[in-house]
């Protein structure tokens, strides 16, 4: 078996790569920050592409990764490629705004939230939804450029200030802030139609950052994250989800809305981050039950 891995952050794919040498599968390592392709010819001849492409370029990348990976998929997908994450959730995953639309339209609950075109939108926005407020740049991850505005006299000012970040494409949300029932952040990982695993953690004060890559969400002494079992109706509507966005793997965050009680959704991350340290707990390691999935 060939399969072409498309990466943007070497580090965090160091890992998979090895898994899946392992098998004695050969693979192509693509760098999309690097690679060109010629648009009237069809791809390299593979059994299969896996896009571990972030949806948010990392520190240091190229801003147009996001918007040139959209465009690689979709030229892989004209030629009939067999693709592990294709355009669909790349651009699913890309979008705070289609996030929050797919979360609604499924029938999952998630906060109220206006898109806007550009900063100045922003007060306006918030005005219609109610304090507080988050302002999120639409293309985002790892918490960068999230707001929180209790005071509509106070995103004003940090408007006429230039001090709200909407990120690489100057587009964002304006987000309505839940209280959260019991101070927990919910992630579930999903694999083809499977749970991977699931886990909980403090929600930070002040922070927006629950990715494990960084370091926030790992395991080991003195971890604040448990891994815990989502209820079967939990488990339906993130597989719901996940079909409805074409994700093959990836995972959604939700926590305990304290006005309802229910689960209330707010991100979707095609781009899976393994969490460590759990190997025995789990019985199995997620990189290796990841790997049995993409190579079929």
């Amino acid at each position: 078996m060939k399969v072409a891995f498309l990466y943007e952050h070497p580090t965090w794919t160091r890992s998979l790569l090895a898994a899946i040498r392992a098998r004695d599968v050969e693979v192509e390592a693509i760098d999309v920050a690097a690679f060109r392709w010629r648009v009237d010819q069809p791809p390299p001849v593979v059994d299969r592409w896996i896009n571990r492409v972030n949806s948010m370029p990392s520190a240091g990348r190229p801003e147009a990764v996001v918007a040139a990976t959209g465009q690689l998929l979709a030229w892989l997908e004209l030629h009939a490629q067999t693709v592990i994450n294709g355009s669909a959730a790349h651009r699913i995953g890309c979008s705070k705004a289609s996030q929050g639309a797919l979360f609604a339209q499924v029938g999952m609950g998630t906060p109220a939230s206006l898109a806007i075109i550009d900063p100045a939108g922003a007060p306006l926005a918030a005005e219609a939804i109610g304090y507080p407020v988050l302002t999120k740049p639409n293309v985002g991850g790892s918490g960068v450029g999230i707001q929180r505005f209790d005071r509509a006299e106070d995103l004003v000012a940090a408007v006429g200030a230039g001090e709200v970040d909407l990120g690489i494409d100057g587009t964002g949300i304006v987000q309505k802030v839940l209280e959260s029932a019991d101070g927990m952040v919910y992630r579930i990982e999903i694999v083809g139609p499977e749970v991977l695993y699931a886990t909980a953690q403090p929600l930070s004060i002040g922070g927006f950052n629950y990715c494990a890559v960084d370091g926030v969400g790992g395991g080991g002494k003195g971890s604040t994250v448990r891994l815990f079992d989502p209820t079967e109706d939990v488990i339906g509507h993130v597989r719901v989800f996940m079909a409805a966005a074409q994700a093959d793997v990836g995972s959604v965050e939700f926590i305990i809305d304290a006005n309802t009680g229910q689960p209330s959704f707010f991100d979707f991350n095609p781009y899976s981050n393994f969490i460590e340290g759990y190997d025995d707990e789990l019985g199995f390691n997620p990189i290796e039950r990841y790997v049995d999935f993409v190579l079929g």
